[in-house]
């Protein structure tokens, strides 16, 4: 395992923008909600098959998953539980819905494709 990987529920709640508190209210489903944004991730990186895919040495993975793992899971939030700001406004009613990864997230992630002979993909 990776130490910044899987992201934690806090992180997440902290990229929400939620407080200190909401935090600790939601903390159940925060955390649902990291792992399994981070579950797809690793899915659709071979990270699955082959846990230290990507992996740099003493410095956990790169940057991009974090971020990729906190704007996803973001979008998850709002789209999921009518997220709220940090000032506890609902959501804006024009954030996009769908499903899948976000075109920026496969963006940011399609330097670290899975292998080829593994399948992969999400």
């Amino acid at each position: 395992m990776a130490k910044n990987w899987p992201i934690t529920g806090e992180v997440l709640g902290d990229a929400i923008g939620l407080s200190v508190e909401q935090i600790a209210a939601e903390k159940d489903d925060l955390a649902f909600f990291a792992a399994t944004v981070c579950s797809l991730i690793d899915r659709a990186t071979g990270r699955n098959i082959e846990p230290n895919r990507h992996q740099l040495p003493l410095a956990g993975l790169p940057p991009e998953f974090v971020m990729s793992a906190r704007e996803w899971g973001k979008l998850m939030w709002n789209q999921t539980k009518g997220g709220t700001n940090a000032r506890g406004q609902a959501a804006e009613p024009t954030a996009p819905a769908g499903v899948g990864m976000p075109a920026k997230v496969a963006v940011w992630l399609a330097p670290f494709p899975p292998r080829i002979f593994y399948g992969g993909g999400v």
